[in-house]
């Protein structure tokens, strides 16, 4: 871990959390507050005001968990990392929108973001088909190389495993949208697909962490 990182995690380590009917607030070690809609945690939101003032906070310090409710993880029930990486790829959602949804419209730092959040949100609903084929070639590659960037090396090794499966296809031609793939995937190919979005969905790497490390809030 380089020193920039270690003072990214002292920076965003939880010293303080409050709840209100509708929010956790978490205070961090520079002073900032973050807030989480209570809505997002159906358990929480469920729990009475005595469950919820027992927490415990995880070993790094970056996430809150609720024995009570649920089993703890080490990355909590609430984390630093994902509302934070949450706020990066809803601003640069908010500028592909104001740019009316031209990528070269915006900066290569919020395309990145844009690529990676579309990479998660398919991937991880429907599969590396459903990302490919709702945003093409170059999403793809973009999101690829940004998962190299922050250091998410085997997150993108995954998604080029995934992309060499379909590529024989793309290139033999005929396609005229990615659902046309579907039928062409041999069995052995729509298995070698799954295994690698099953191998996607565990996060092999700490992606929420290394977004915000390397984009910053």
């Amino acid at each position: 871990m380089t020193d920039e990182r270690s003072d990214t995690n002292e920076t965003y380590r939880i010293t303080g959390v409050a709840l209100t009917d509708t929010s956790i607030l978490l205070t961090l070690a520079d002073g900032q507050t973050l807030t989480e809609p209570l809505r997002r945690h159906v358990r929480l939101e469920k729990a009475t005001p005595a469950e919820r003032e027992r927490w415990g906070l995880t070993d790094d310090g970056h996430g809150v968990n609720w024995p009570e409710l649920w089993e703890p993880s080490p990355e909590g029930m609430v984390s630093v990392w994902e509302i934070l990486q949450d706020r990066l790829y809803d601003a640069a959602l908010g500028r592909l929108k104001t740019a009316d949804w031209n990528v070269d419209a915006i900066s290569p730092r919020d395309f990145d973001l844009v690529a990676l959040w579309r990479a998660e949100a398919d991937i991880n609903n429907g599969g590396f088909l459903q990302f490919l084929g709702n945003w093409g070639i170059r999403n793809h590659e973009t999101a690829v190389e940004a998962l190299d960037a922050i250091g998410a090396t085997a997150a993108a090794g995954l998604v080029r495993a995934m992309f060499i499966v379909v590529e024989p296809h793309l290139a033999a031609g005929g396609i005229e949208s990615i659902s046309d793939i579907y039928g062409r995937l041999t069995e052995a190919e729509n298995e070698r697909l799954g295994v690698l979005d099953e191998a996607f969905w565990d996060y092999p790497d700490p992606l929420t962490r290394l977004v915000v490390e390397h984009y910053g809030p």
